[in-house]
């Protein structure tokens, strides 16, 4: 049984799809006091009523809010190593289930951050394998594009994801996960 980390954005979403038959797939939302929270959650919420996938939704948002810098502009991430919490946090939950490992949605455009880039994966996979677990990131040779044709034959719903770093109902369609997201939509095939 994989835990999936769902955000409910893109590539979790096609994530979801490709892994639904797997036996026991469970997927877990993290509110870390993100902006998008709220959407985010409605979307992984939606996604797996969808696919009849098992969701918890775990919240941090208090861990968020204390390790902000006080009275600095608050950006859309409030924690810089997100990444390696959420895979911790994953981690535990599939100690505690018994599960296989943790299911990550991160693609080859992610690497232009670190905790997108292959050393940070690699020692992450190391730290999850010395507790006798797998850190699964099958996207990560794809583009964006790549991830949303291989939905696009899956059925994937993209209407039903959510990727706005600033949780607006309506996504603002101007910030960096706005435009990428439109940007692998159109260029998909």
């Amino acid at each position: 049984m994989p835990i999936l980390l769902l955000s409910g954005g893109v590539e979790s979403a096609t994530l979801l799809h490709e892994e639904r038959r797997s036996e026991d797939l469970r997927a877990l939302f993290i509110d870390y006091g993100q902006r998008a929270a709220r959407p985010e959650r409605a979307a992984a919420v939606a996604l797996c009523e969808a696919t009849s996938t098992p969701l918890t939704i775990l919240s941090l948002r208090g861990l968020g809010k204390a390790l902000a810098p006080p009275g600095a502009w608050r950006p859309h991430v409030p924690l810089p190593a997100r990444n390696l919490l959420a895979v911790s946090v994953a981690a535990n939950y599939a100690l505690a289930l018994k599960a296989r490992g943790v299911l990550v949605g991160l693609q080859r455009d992610d690497r232009g951050h670190r905790e997108g880039a292959q050393p940070f994966i690699a020692a992450l996979a190391d730290t999850l394998a010395a507790l006798g677990l797998e850190l699964e990131t099958p996207y990560r040779n794809l583009s964006k594009a790549g991830v949303v044709a291989r939905g696009r034959a899956l059925g994937v719903d993209y209407a039903a994801t959510y990727s706005c770093l600033l949780g607006r109902r309506v996504p603002c369609g101007r910030c960096p996960q706005c435009r990428s997201r439109a940007q692998a939509l159109a260029f998909s095939p």
